[in-house]
């Protein structure tokens, strides 16, 4: 995520970084992509109402997924 308008939330005692990429249209969903803070891939795609529901179902999801001990071994 290369990008101005990335912005970096704590969630579940771990650090991430997130960026709206669309807004939905004829729907009131917003799309966010949420990484780990500063790992080059990317790790998560989802959708809420708002911008902070898209990022929590995201990181949610990527918990539930992506453990970071497993995202460290991928990046270290």
């Amino acid at each position: 995520m290369a990008n101005d308008s990335i912005k970096q939330i704590h969630l579940y005692g771990h650090d991430f970084e997130y960026a709206e990429i669309e807004k939905i249209p004829f729907s009131k969903e917003v799309r966010v992509q949420v990484n780990y803070l500063g790992y080059p891939e990317r790790i998560g795609i989802g959708s809420g109402e708002t911008v902070e529901k898209a990022v929590e179902n995201t990181v949610k999801k990527i918990l539930e997924t992506t453990p970071l001990d497993a995202a460290k071994i991928l990046f270290d």
